[in-house]
């Protein structure tokens, strides 16, 4: 447990990451600790406006609801969301799950958490609990499912994220961006990655070749490791949903 950091002295249900050599070894892992921090910042600063803009949005193409559906839990089932954000997906996911289930939400921006920690406190949720981690290095051993929204196309190495989490769960499923779509959708992803290419590490001259190749490879990683595989695209195509399970 972790205090406001507003202050008051109340308590919210987020475990810090504290152990410095646990942070180093993520850093050395994912790139650096100029990556981490530069994701973190981001992340901190768009807090607000992610949380209001998720949450506006949440219903929209029915992506929220194709994933916690594919996702194919049962109550008493423990599932982990990497990179959860606000909560945007953690009503579905408990709901899924039921009372007597476990969700675990992942973040790495501190102020992300906050926000969705103010979400578990005023549902009352005693079986939801907040880890602010480097999803590149889980903090579970195993679960029985792994959500990913919108995360992949941070990592410098999705195909080997994507692979850690089949070890540690037997349905992965995950939610990205694809370019390739139709004119007006793929100019409206040139204009997101432009606005956030310091997160994507998408300084080239082809940012949504970037997007695409980390898109590929956490699909490539779910081929790899998973016998069953299911694809829906959503939005005209702009979001893929991709499932895969070994039970």
């Amino acid at each position: 447990m972790a205090e406001d950091p507003a202050g008051g002295g109340r308590r919210r249900p987020v475990t810090r990451d504290g152990d410095p050599a646990d942070r180093a070894r993520s850093a050395a892992a994912g790139g650096g600790p100029d990556r981490l921090r530069r994701i973190r910042r981001g992340y901190d600063a768009w807090a607000r406006a992610y949380d209001w803009f998720a949450r506006a949005t949440a219903s929209v193409g029915g992506v929220r609801r194709a994933c916690v559906r594919a996702l194919d839990l049962s109550p008493g089932d423990t599932v982990v969301e990497f990179g959860c954000g606000p909560g945007v997906n953690l009503p579905a996911l408990r709901d899924a799950v039921g009372p007597s289930g476990r969700v675990v939400g992942v973040d790495i921006s501190s102020r992300m958490l906050d926000r969705a920690a103010r979400l578990v406190e005023r549902r009352g949720w005693g079986n939801v609990s907040l880890v602010e981690a480097d999803a590149e290095r889980p903090p579970v051993a195993a679960a029985d499912g792994v959500l990913a929204t919108f995360v992949t196309s941070l990592f410098p190495d999705p195909y080997a994220v994507v692979s850690r989490w089949c070890d540690l769960s037997d349905a992965v499923v995950l939610a990205a961006f694809v370019p390739g779509g139709n004119r007006a959708a793929n100019a409206a992803l040139r204009a997101f990655v432009a606005l956030n290419g310091r997160l994507f590490d998408a300084g080239t001259d082809d940012p949504l070749g970037r997007l695409a190749e980390r898109t590929d490879a956490a699909r490539r990683a779910l081929d790899d490791r998973a016998a069953v595989r299911e694809r829906q695209r959503h939005l005209f195509g702009t979001i893929a949903v991709e499932a895969g399970r070994n039970r």
